[in-house]
């Protein structure tokens, strides 16, 4: 797999000691095409301010009606009816923790796009993620254990992710790129990092961002690029 010349990604698989969960899909919903559009159009408007959801509901709804007549499914008309900011932004353009919501709401589409159910973000994976990519570009390092930083399995127990005598299991995928869109893309384009973002076990999300200028791979050219760790994870008891 070849990827732009200017994003890397790096990607690893950690379930040890652990069993999958209960499967992270939506199951099928009954009612009719026309209800699950309604449903996501009234979902949509909950969240613009009151005094201008009116005039963008009604905008919703004929792009989702569009899209519904075009064939496309109730995940595939939200997605692309809600678009994520600052996608396209240059790391000198914006704030990193900018980037971080962007590349989380391009990761939420590519899981709504295949029907698969969005990842709840979590405070204590967010965590860890920015801890490890602070550490990346201070160490211009591109993996998944820099420095002299502790296992992945042992950072997320301290964060206190865990259920206490439950069960767990996480994935990671790291990368750099000139964009949000391009990192994730990158990342689609990749079946090991795809399979890592459409896995349906996983329910659970944090996005670490940082800038920097990492002498690494296709990084390598000394331009600023964003730089990015991904954690999915689930637990039980």
């Amino acid at each position: 797999m070849r990827y732009p010349r200017d994003t890397a990604p790096v990607s690893k698989t950690v379930n040890p000691g652990s069993s999958p969960g209960s499967p992270a899909f939506e199951p099928p919903d009954r009612n009719s095409r026309r209800a699950r559009l309604f449903n996501l159009m009234t979902e949509m408007a909950g969240r613009l301010n009151i005094r201008i959801a009116p005039m963008l509901a009604a905008l919703v709804a004929a792009v989702l009606a569009a899209l519904a007549f075009a064939g496309a499914t109730p995940n595939q008309a939200f997605a692309a009816a809600n678009p994520c900011p600052k996608a396209d932004a240059s790391p000198r353009g914006t704030t990193s923790d900018k980037l971080g919501e962007a590349v989380l709401c391009l990761l939420e589409k590519a899981r709504r796009q295949a029907g698969l159910r969005t990842v709840d973000p979590v405070g204590s994976l967010k965590g860890v993620a920015e801890k490890h990519t602070n550490v990346m570009v201070k160490e211009d390092c591109l993996d998944h254990r820099c420095g002299d930083e502790n296992p992945l399995k042992q950072r997320i127990v301290r964060s206190g992710y865990p259920i206490p005598g439950g069960r767990f299991g996480f994935g990671e995928i790291t990368g750099c790129s000139r964009t949000p869109r391009s990192m994730v893309k990158a990342w689609l384009d990749s079946p090991v990092h795809r399979r890592r973002i459409l896995d349906r076990k996983y329910r659970d999300i944090g996005v670490g961002a940082a800038k920097g200028k990492l002498n690494v791979g296709s990084c390598a050219d000394g331009r600023l690029r964003g730089v990015y760790t991904v954690i999915f994870a689930w637990r039980k008891r």
